[in-house]
């Protein structure tokens, strides 16, 4: 069955205690940007397991997404949860990514592929020294951040830049082997999802194929980022971002 709207969104990284607030909003906002899609796509690192759920707000935010799915199912629309590095299962979690990579036909046959970006091949992915050793780092200093209150207060002021500096930077040297690394994923795709990277380009070309970004929303953690999120309508990809309190496609190349 063909594909005529679709939205797709990564990177929301719920349990992110300084994003607590921009995730209530965006959850309270998103069957907004849902609209009518037949197909939506949880890009990866939608749940972030590596900082975990520190208190009850962010185990309710995660509730509400799971909600959220269940009743677009229950209309009879597609959810599909792609596999990113910080996902990991939770016990009694409603709500786990189940593959790595998905492929759909578009309006007018164009194969699309949808993967977050992290992994790119069949085989199990291979835990860096970031995902083995680091986690623990950002668990303890995302605990940090949901229990003293002055330091959440102060994130964006001072640390929070940092984040968003060390974010940044991590970003631009994994971008640099990208294309390389998705190039054998190319020839059974007309147009190439991804996901993972918090910074940089919406919409570029990889080996002649059309790649573009689904988006993150973390700009209250990741101080520098962008909130985004790509909508798929009849042919067309787009990015969208609440500006005010609509959602509106936006062409800031971001």
């Amino acid at each position: 069955m063909r594909i005529r709207r679709a939205l797709l969104l990564s990177d929301i990284h719920l349990g992110w205690s300084p994003c607590a607030r921009q995730h209530k909003e965006l959850l309270e906002r998103l069957p907004e940007a849902a609209d009518d899609a037949e197909l939506i796509v949880l890009n990866g690192d939608i749940i972030d397991a590596h900082r975990g759920l520190p208190r009850g707000v962010e185990t309710e935010l995660v509730a509400r997404l799971a909600d959220l799915v269940a009743a677009w199912r229950a209309e009879g629309r597609s959810v599909v949860y792609i596999e990113g590095n910080h996902d990991g299962a939770f016990k009694g979690m409603p709500l786990n990514p189940d593959r790595w990579v998905f492929d759909w036909e578009g309006a007018g046959g164009e194969r699309v592929r949808v993967l977050h970006g992290h992994r790119f091949a069949e085989s199990t992915f291979r835990r860096g020294a970031y995902e083995e050793w680091g986690r623990h780092l950002i668990r303890a200093e995302n605990y940090l951040y949901a229990h003293m209150a002055p330091v959440r207060a102060m994130y964006r002021l001072g640390f929070g830049r940092v984040v968003g500096a060390v974010g940044l930077t991590e970003d631009i040297l994994w971008t640099r082997h990208f294309p390389g690394r998705v190039t054998h994923l190319l020839p059974e795709a007309d147009v190439l999802v991804h996901g993972h990277f918090h910074f940089g380009r919406a919409h570029r070309t990889i080996a002649g194929k059309a790649v573009w970004r689904s988006g993150s929303w973390v700009s209250q953690g990741h101080v520098g980022s962008v909130d985004r999120m790509l909508r798929y309508r009849d042919g067309q990809f787009e990015r969208i971002g609440l500006e005010g309190r609509r959602f509106r496609a936006i062409r800031d190349g971001l």
